[in-house]
């Protein structure tokens, strides 16, 4: 799919320690973040971690990392399935993976991918459980210019509704101890995109709250 132009999106950018902090999102809102990977260095490895809280019934987008090339080179979607199950769609490079989960409402819930290029290998993690893997886009290389959107898929109407916090991005792929630590900003070499250290808009009613 390739993308054309960016939407703009209106408010200053900022750049904050979010640290205990989540973005508490309503309807048809979104936050767009800068990534600190450096220009023209793609990622060969990917290992993308956040926290969200939500009861909403409906489907939700989670994370989008848009390149004028592809729109969904890395994205996160959940969406119900009826009873208990969820259904967890993770793309990279434009194809989507499924993974079919029971889930939890009332709770924040960390969510971690890690994709390898060379092998192709994606892993979903869900507080601190492997998924059964997945092979997808082997040998493909995401471009490091791109639009990073926390509760909205790019260019549709799928938004989020809840809270998110500690987001993090690396471009390589972390160890199970790191992923199982949830102390993310800990982890070196530090990550492209950090929720200690981050820059980033605001577009809609968007609130930044302390975490009980």
């Amino acid at each position: 799919t390739r993308v054309t132009s960016f939407s703009p999106v209106l408010k200053p950018r900022l750049v904050t320690d979010l640290y205990s902090t989540s973005f508490v999102f309503s309807e048809k809102s979104y936050v767009t973040v800068e990534s600190y990977q450096e220009k023209h260095q793609p990622l060969e490895n990917v290992t993308l971690c956040l926290k969200s809280y939500t009861d909403s019934p409906f489907g939700q987008a989670l994370f989008s990392y848009s390149t004028k090339s592809q729109n969904k080179d890395i994205a996160i979607f959940k969406e119900p399935l009826g009873g208990s199950s969820w259904l967890y769609t993770v793309y990279i490079g434009g194809q989507a993976v499924h993974f079919k989960v029971p889930e939890c409402y009332l709770r924040w819930q960390s969510t971690c991918i890690v994709w390898a290029s060379e092998t192709g290998v994606l892993s979903l993690w869900l507080d601190n459980h492997l998924l059964a893997r997945r092979v997808i886009r082997k040998g493909y290389l995401i471009k490091s210019h791109a639009l990073i959107t926390l509760g909205r898929a790019y260019q549709e109407s799928i938004f989020f509704t809840g809270e998110i916090q500690d987001v993090y991005l690396w471009n390589y792929t972390l160890t199970v101890y790191d992923l199982e630590s949830t102390q993310w900003y800990d982890v070196f070499p530090p990550a492209v995109v950090s929720w200690r250290n981050l820059e980033y808009k605001i577009k809609g009613n968007v609130a930044q709250e302390p975490v009980f």
